[in-house]
């Protein structure tokens, strides 16, 4: 392990503070991310968005790309944790850094085990997916949740426009997850939820990694 010493010989060399670049690496994450979720469309262009899960997609020709698109989010979630924690500009609640931790580790769960294509955990793997899910589309909640008052406070005009927007859409589109989910007639709708939970979240982290990017 690398003594005190060397460490802060590092931080003084770095170009930029440590926190800003783990901000870059997670605003680049996201990025791939965003572009990966709408290239896996692409590829099985077969698939109703409307209704298919994105988990779907990692059990068909889209498999590969699918696990791209999961160690991209994995990565930005353990690099924004990092830069949440450094940023000197304003303290996030500790909750929003421990939920957005336990996310970038159990995220590996949802790619590790594979869904079970147009049902909920039938199968004991599939049932592992889900309960990942479940627990993993909670946690991205709960960061949104308790880090949503400190992105508001560190930000002005258009930006602090859209994340008090994504703060509305993020817990609506999560609801509406759970009730396609709960009730059978409404799960052809299921997928159209996700989507929108998905990617209000993914913008969420990727807005606030670029305003970190930015420095105090």
């Amino acid at each position: 392990m690398p003594c005190p010493q060397t460490k802060n010989l590092l931080r003084e060399s770095w170009p930029m503070p440590f926190y800003q670049t783990a901000a870059g690496v997670a605003a680049a994450c996201y990025m791939l991310a965003l572009a990966l979720l709408i290239a896996l469309h692409g590829v099985e262009r077969q698939r109703n968005p409307v209704s298919t899960a994105v988990s779907d997609y990692g059990t068909g020709k889209a498999a590969k790309l699918f696990k791209v698109y999961g160690a991209a989010g994995i990565i930005g979630a353990a690099a924004l944790c990092r830069a949440m924690l450094d940023y000197p500009g304003a303290e996030f609640p500790r909750a929003a850094v421990w939920c957005l931790g336990a996310l970038a580790v159990l995220r590996l769960g949802i790619f590790a085990f594979k869904t079970d294509e147009g049902a909920f955990g039938r199968t004991r793997e599939g049932i592992i997916h889900l309960v990942f899910a479940v627990v993993t589309f909670t946690l991205a909640y709960e960061v949104v949740s308790f880090g949503g008052p400190t992105a508001l406070a560190i930000t002005t005009g258009p930006l602090n426009a859209a994340f008090a927007l994504l703060g509305w859409i993020v817990p609506v589109s999560l609801g509406l997850v759970v009730v396609t989910m709960v009730l059978p007639r409404l799960r052809a709708f299921f997928g159209l939820a996700e989507r929108a939970f998905l990617v209000s979240t993914l913008l969420w982290f990727l807005l606030l990694a670029a305003r970190l990017f930015a420095g105090a």
